[in-house]
């Protein structure tokens, strides 16, 4: 993809989508007596706003996507607020795109009843979206993708505190599995290694059991300065 098809995704973009999942109340606590899966996480889109919306004297217009599309690998939560003692959820494998305008189960698993301060999401570097209408640099239907940790970048860390050293460019993306870290104390994480570029804060804790739902608003989830499109942030909400 040419960069004139492009636009970067920054990693203040994508901390911010998930900061919006981490800002609300991270479960429902379920009132069933059925705890089979004890834990089901499920992604939502809204409807993809066929309006187009001027930025001003900034040059930027924002559209509608009807594709949001993240590859997740797997879950992990921990009782501890440092995210040690990370406890697997579930483990998609090589990998499995989830793209939120299809309503999917996210994840779904059977961890032990409780309450738990830090949840870890471990998923591609690359997202990718599909503008609703062309405007703009952006065509209808053509798939865009950004990666947010990239070559000469190296501060991130896995769950057990590996390295995770970053490749791709701007122009040619590459996978590289990441964490997203969201903790209710963010200084306990950092005093363990953690960066700070992927790191989030968690306003409340993960309840199990329980359903939620991690919907973002694709209405204005697509950016153009004229020339490049790229992927803006979507307003989320976790129900």
């Amino acid at each position: 993809m040419s960069r004139s098809q492009r636009h970067t995704v920054s990693t203040v973009t994508v901390l911010a989508v998930l900061a919006a999942l981490a800002l609300s109340a991270c479960a429902d606590a379920a009132s069933t007596t059925n705890a089979t899966p004890a834990l089901v996480v499920y992604g939502s889109g809204a409807p993809a706003g066929a309006s187009i919306r001027m930025g001003g004297d900034s040059g930027v217009t924002w559209g509608g996507a009807n594709s949001l599309v993240i590859k997740l690998y797997a879950l992990y939560i921990s009782a501890n607020a440092d995210c040690s003692n990370p406890i697997e959820v579930q483990d998609l494998g090589a990998g499995v795109d989830r793209d939120f305008m299809t309503n999917p189960v996210l994840f779904e698993g059977t961890p032990t009843a409780g309450t738990y301060p830090c949840v870890m999401l471990k998923m591609s570097d690359v997202l990718r979206m599909k503008p609703a209408t062309s405007f703009g640099g952006c065509v209808a239907g053509t798939e865009y993708a950004g990666d947010i940790y990239r070559e000469g970048e190296s501060d991130w860390v896995d769950v057990n505190l590996h390295p995770v050293v970053g490749t791709g460019t701007d122009d040619v993306p590459n996978d590289d599995h990441v964490t997203i870290f969201m903790t209710r104390d963010t200084s306990a994480a950092l005093a363990r290694g953690i960066s700070t570029h992927q790191l989030v804060q968690l306003q409340s804790s993960l309840v199990v059991p329980g359903q939620s739902t991690f919907r973002m608003d694709a209405s204005n989830a697509v950016a153009t300065d004229g020339t490049r499109c790229g992927i803006e942030k979507p307003v989320t909400s976790f129900q």
